[in-house]
């Protein structure tokens, strides 16, 4: 699996150059990152320069954040849409073939759809954004999301959790004969949805386009909020069972470390992203797995 640095953790003011640098320094071998950034360094420079930030640090652009709107109206969608072909490619260009996007469970944009208006609408969306990426042999992750306090109204419901997640995977696929959709799977959302490490096996592992990991802490289930979390290893989620279950299914991908804590925030970025790492190398050894390196 590849150790990955998420902006969330640490250093996620840092200009591109210097966040790949900070991860690289603190052992991570991949980042999650901007596209739309990286394609303005383009611009401002070369794609050579932008290719060399990579090189010149040893580290992977994993995966790059969904740059379109799909939340909102749909003349923004539309805007958004129109830009993602040039994205994708310098993606493809970048060697990154993983894209990714949150999906509340109930529709947050302020038009109160109804479940049903947002899954017609969510997937009619997600279809057009696959087909560009499926063009530049990019995979798509929908990141499920768990905590309760986002199911305060159950009817307004799309997906929450795996299996209803794979349900919304195959539906998009299927309307638009697409094979490059799939999930993002984060241990805090595996365990706020009290899912098991049978669900998280039933994933069939083409269908995983990435990882997230984090800890909570020890609160019920029910009192999780989404933006109080812990680094691995600090809480009580299982990621031992977590992580070797996916490995046990043939999961070697990136593996990002995403935790939202205001102490990590008061830290100074280069201590965040060591003890960021020092976790999360720590959780995947003890899982029994040996973290990528670069050679």
């Amino acid at each position: 699996m590849i150790p990955t640095l998420n902006g969330a953790t640490a250093g996620g003011g840092l200009a591109l150059p210097e966040f790949a640098q900070l991860a690289s320094q603190a052992g991570f071998v991949g980042i999650e990152y901007s596209i739309d950034e990286a394609a303005k360094l383009v611009e401002q420079t070369s794609f050579a320069n932008v290719a060399a930030i990579f090189e010149s640090h040893r580290i992977l652009p994993a995966v790059f954040g969904l740059p379109v709107e799909w939340r909102q109206d749909e003349a923004t969608f539309q805007n958004g849409l129109k830009h993602l072909p040039a994205l994708a490619k310098l993606a493809q260009d970048l060697s990154t073939t993983r894209c990714t996007t949150w999906v509340l469970p109930a529709d947050g944009s302020g038009a109160n759809l109804s479940r049903d208006e947002y899954a017609i609408q969510s997937i009619a969306r997600f279809g057009q954004i696959g087909q560009v990426l499926a063009d530049q042999g990019i995979r798509l992750g929908l990141e499920f999301i768990g905590p309760h306090h986002f199911r305060s109204e159950p009817e307004r419901v799309w997906f929450y959790d795996i299996a209803s997640g794979l349900d919304a995977v195959a539906k998009i696929e299927d309307a638009f004969q697409l094979e490059n959709i799939g999930l993002l799977v984060d241990s805090f959302h595996w365990h706020t949805s009290e899912a098991t490490t049978m669900d998280l096996a039933s994933i069939p592992v083409e269908k995983i386009v990435h990882i997230h990991i984090n800890d909570a802490p020890d609160v019920s289930v029910a009192a999780q909020l989404d933006g109080v979390r812990l680094l691995p290893g600090e809480g009580v989620i299982d990621l031992q069972a977590f992580l070797q279950t996916l490995n046990a299914i043939g999961y070697d991908g990136p593996v990002a470390v995403e935790t939202f804590s205001d102490d990590l925030r008061a830290l100074p970025p280069h201590e965040a992203a060591a003890r960021a790492s020092q976790t999360t190398l720590g959780v995947l050894r003890r899982a029994g797995i040996e973290p990528l390196r670069l050679v």
